[in-house]
């Protein structure tokens, strides 16, 4: 950053958004909110953006409360959470096992009329698969099948494995059950 400062280059919103990044993938949490909290004192018009990062790099840090307090930060300032910003805080939720958490954020999402994506599904789904919450983890399939949504690469590859250590949960996803015997 100093050097790009030294040469005359201003860094735009997309630089600030991957130096947090940087920093949170490497565990330089209070790097990485010192940085932030610049940008905020500074008013920068950081946008939902830059919060997306923040969020997800705090609960991939551990830091869900955290997270989740800048997430409940975003009406104050006038910040609308996108669904890329529900995913994140719902996935950070899951990473903590705090899987009552992670549903009533789906349903706040849904009560501000910001939907869930694939993306979000899918999340869930592993949330569940992580946590070995079968049972609620199909009622998810069921909504995410309802709505024209399936599994990606990951939360397909996550299944194969639960199912590989424990055949019995194919018992327990009749949909998949049925697929499996044909």
């Amino acid at each position: 950053m100093a050097v790009m400062l030294s040469t005359g280059h201003i860094p735009d919103l997309y630089t600030y958004g991957t130096l947090l990044n940087g920093y949170f993938k490497y565990g330089l949490v209070e790097e990485a909110m010192s940085l932030f909290h610049k940008l905020e004192r500074k008013r920068e018009d950081t946008g939902i953006a830059v919060y997306n990062v923040v969020i997800n790099g705090l609960c991939k840090n551990g830091k869900v409360n955290e997270a989740h307090a800048v997430f409940e930060k975003l009406s104050f300032i006038g910040l609308l959470p996108d669904v890329k910003t529900y995913t994140v805080m719902i996935n950070g939720f899951f990473l903590e096992g705090l899987l009552e958490e992670a549903k009533d954020m789906l349903r706040k999402m849904e009560d501000t009329s910001c939907f869930p994506n694939n993306v979000t599904y899918n999340v869930i789904v592993q949330g569940f698969l992580r946590c070995n919450k079968i049972s609620k983890m199909t009622t998810f399939m069921n909504e995410m099948a309802g709505r024209g949504f399936s599994f990606d690469a990951t939360t397909t590859g996550l299944l194969v494995t639960v199912i590989r250590e424990n055949p019995s949960v194919l018992d327990m996803i009749p949909e998949l059950h049925s697929e499996y015997k044909k």
